[in-house]
C-alpha cells in the first residue's frame, strides 16, 4: 500500500526551504561531494540501509517525476563517495518502484520493488549494483490480479531474509529466502496472521533488530484501528498486537530494545498536514499507547523518519506544527519518545538509519536531497552523542548519595542551558519528579531535589538538554 509515500510527495518543495540560510549540521557531514556525476535536476533520498560506518545504501527518487527508482552506494573505504545508478534488471517491470533496499554489504544488496496497482518484484546485486537480478516468480508471487503487492524486504544477515506482501487469498504473502535472497518460499499461511477485512502493508513501515521484525498495518479507512505485526524467528512465525490507537495507516516504527518502541502516523486535509499521532509500547509491541512529543525550540520530534539503536530514537525532517522556517527542519534523539534533544537545525532530512556503535552510541547516514549537479543528498555521522553526553555527564554532580533524607544537591556545572528537562524516575520505571530548569536555576549552577516523600531504594535522574543526555542515580535510605 503507498498511500503514505503519497503524501510524502506533497513536501517536494521543503527541501528548498531552508536552503538558503546558515545550516547547523552538529554531528552531521555532508558527503557525496567530491568525484560526482551530474544528474540534474536532482533526487531525493527516500530510504536507506547502513550497513557498516562506513557502508550504506540509498533508494532515491527522481525529483522531476517522483520516481523511486534509482540507488546511491558507497563507494569508497571512509564511505564518503558513491556510486549512482538506476535499479532494474532483465525481467523486471520497468514500470515498478523501489519501496526499500537492504544492504548485506558494499557489493551485495537486496531492493523490493512494486507497482502502482499492485504486483512486486525482488532483485539482487552482488556487484555493487553495476547488475541487477530479479529473483521472484511473477506468475506465483505478489501479483497484482489477487491484490498482490510488495511493501518491504529486509536481510537480517548474509543468508536469511524476509519479504512483506499485502494479503492475497486471506493471508499477508510473506516470503522467506536461506540462500541470501536467490530464490525466495511464502510461509504456509497457517505461518501468517488473518488480516481483518481491507488491511494491508505499507511500503517502508517496518523496523528488525536482531531476529526480531515488526511491520505495521494500514487500511485506509478513517476508523480502522490499525496492528503491529510481529516475528521473533526471523519471519517464520508471526504474532499480531492488540488494535492500536492509529488509525488509517501506521507510517513507521521504531524500536530501541525489545520492549520499547514508538510509531506514528500523519493526517493530512486539503493537501495540508494537520496532526501527527504517536504512539508507544513497552512491551514489545502487544499493547501501544498515544503519547504527545514535546515541540521545543531545544527537541522536536521530526516526523520524516525514525529510527533507534542503543536505547535512543531517532528522528529527522520537519516539526509539527511547522511554519515551513529553517528552525522547522532538522534531526533529534529521544530515550522515551516524548522528551527530544535537537541534534541539528536548519537542515532537514528525509530518511535516516543508524546502528549501533559501541554500547550507547550510534553511527550511520541520513539522507536530503541532491543538487542540481548531483552533489550531496548524503550525510555521515561518524558518532551520534558520545561527545555530547560526555561533557554533559562531566558536569552533573550530586550531593549527599545517599541521602538519608531524601534531600539532595545537584550541581549543573556550566555546559547545561535554560529549558533543559529534569526527570526522576524509581526502580520500576515511574516518574516521580520531572521539571524544566528555567534561567534562574541553570544560571545559579545549583539546586535542590526534595524526594523525602519517596521510599527508599534507587531513583534514576536524568537531565536532557542542548548538549546530550546525563544520568545520575540517586540512593534513599
Amino acid at each position: 500500500m503507498k498511500k503514505f509515500l503519497l503524501f510524502l510527495g506533497l513536501l517536494g518543495a521543503a527541501g528548498t526551504t531552508y536552503a538558503q540560510t546558515t545550516v547547523n549540521l552538529g554531528p552531521w557531514v555532508q558527503v557525496n561531494t567530491t568525484n560526482t556525476s551530474s544528474f540534474s535536476p536532482g533526487y531525493r533520498a527516500v530510504h536507506l540501509s547502513t550497513v557498516a560506518p562506513n557502508v550504506a545504501w540509498e533508494v532515491a527518487e527522481d525529483l522531476t517525476n517522483g520516481v523511486a527508482n534509482y540507488f546511491f552506494v558507497t563507494n569508497n573505504a571512509a564511505g564518503t563517495e558513491f556510486y549512482f545508478d538506476a535499479i532494474s534488471a532483465t525481467g523486471a517491470n520497468s514500470a515498478y518502484e523501489t519501496a526499500n533496499v537492504s544492504g548485506v554489504s558494499a557489493t551485495t544488496a537486496v531492493v523490493a520493488k512494486y507497482g502502482a496497482t499492485g504486483g512486486g518484484d525482488i532483485l539482487r546485486t552482488t556487484n555493487g549494483g553495476l547488475s541487477w537480478t530479479k529473483t521472484t516468480n511473477t506468475a506465483t508471487q505478489f501479483v497484482a490480479a489477487n491484490g498482490g503487492f510488495l511493501d518491504f524486504v529486509h536481510m537480517f544477515d548474509a543468508n536469511e531474509g524476509v519479504a512483506v506482501g499485502d494479503p492475497t487469498n486471506g493471508y499477508f504473502e510473506i516470503l522467506r529466502t536461506t540462500n541470501g535472497g536467490v530464490t525466495w518460499t511464502r510461509i504456509p499461511q497457517t505461518s501468517s496472521i488473518t488480516p481483518f477485512a481491507g488491511e494491508a502493508a505499507l511500503v517502508r513501515s517496518y523496523f528488525a533488530l536482531g531476529n526480531t521484525i515488526w511491520f505495521g498495518g494500514a487500511s485506509g479507512a478513517a476508523t480502522d484501528q490499525e496492528r503491529v505485526y510481529k516475528s521473533t524467528d526471523r519471519g517464520v512465525t508471526w504474532t499480531v498486537s492488540a488494535p492500536t490507537p492509529l488509525t488509517e495507516t501506521i507510517s513507521k516504527l521504531a524500536f530501541k530494545d525489545a520492549l520499547n518502541g514508538i510509531a506514528y502516523n500523519t493526517k493530512a486535509a486539503g493537501g495540508a498536514l494537520t496532526a501527527v499521532n504517536v504512539i508507544r509500547t513497552s512491551d514489545g509491541g502487544a499493547t501501544w499507547q498515544p503519547i504527545t512529543p514535546n515541540n521545543t525550540a531545544n527537541g522536536s520530534f521530526f516526523w520524516y523518519d525514525i529510527d533507534a539503536a542503543n536505547g535512543r530514537y531517532y528522528s529527522v525532517g520537519q516539526r509539527f506544527p511547522s511554519t515551513q522556517t529553517s528552525a522547522d527542519f532538522g534531526s533529534s534523539y529521544s530515550t522515551d519518545g516524548v522528551n527530544w534533544t535537537n541534534l541539528n537545525s536548519s537542515q532537514g532530512f528525509f530518511a535516516i538509519d543508524v546502528i549501533p556503535s559501541g554500547t550507547s552510541n550510534a553511527t550511520g547516514y541520513a539522507g536530503a536531497s541532491t543538487d542540481a549537479n548531483g552533489v550531496g543528498g548524503i550525510y555521515k555521522a561518524a558518532t551520534l552523542l558520545a561527545q555530547r553526553d560526555a561533557v554533559l555527564q562531566g558536569s552533573l554532580s550530586v550531593f549527599p548519595n545517599p541521602g538519608a533524607a531524601g534531600i539532595f544537591n545537584v550541581n549543573l556545572g556550566s555546559t547545561l542551558k535554560a529549558g533543559a528537562q529534569l526527570t526522576v524516575v524509581d526502580a520500576m520505571g515511574r516518574v516521580v519528579k520531572s521539571q524544566t530548569l528555567n534561567a534562574t536555576t541553570v544560571g545559579s549552577k545549583n539546586f535542590t531535589i526534595d524526594l523525602s516523600g519517596e521510599k527508599t531504594g534507587v531513583y534514576t535522574l536524568q537531565l536532557r538538554g542542548e548538549g546530550g543526555i546525563a544520568t545520575q542515580k540517586l540512593v534513599i535510605n
